[in-house]
């Protein structure tokens, strides 16, 4: 399996690179990225960790959760975005992220 393979969008084998500046899968990013108004508070504070790449520990420690928790809330967000990984749900929270730059003040995530 290559690395396009791993970071490529949901229901993709590959992200073929563009001629232009944008590649040209960027329209199943922005699906998952439509389904960010779906997860719940305590879920988008979970899903900004993530975009961190923050472990389950983390996420509990930040959070005042457990780590079953905090799974629990990760597999949560793996499914309502439909994504496959962690990984892939971190690479959507970063997306996001850049694309509200205040979201993470929320949780005190400042850096």
């Amino acid at each position: 399996m290559s690395i396009t393979d791993t970071l490529s969008p949901p229901g993709r084998s590959s992200c073929p690179a563009a001629a232009g500046p944008a590649p040209a899968c960027d329209h199943a990013w922005d699906a998952v990225l439509a389904r960010v108004p779906l997860l719940s508070e305590r879920e988008l504070d979970v899903f900004r960790l993530l975009a961190k790449g923050a472990s389950n520990r983390t996420i509990a420690a930040t959070l005042l959760i457990t780590e079953r928790t905090a799974k629990a809330h990760v597999a949560q967000i793996l499914s309502k975005l439909d994504v496959e990984s962690r990984l892939q749900a971190g690479i959507a929270g970063f997306a996001w992220e850049m694309l509200s730059p205040d979201a993470d003040r929320a949780v005190g995530l400042s850096a």
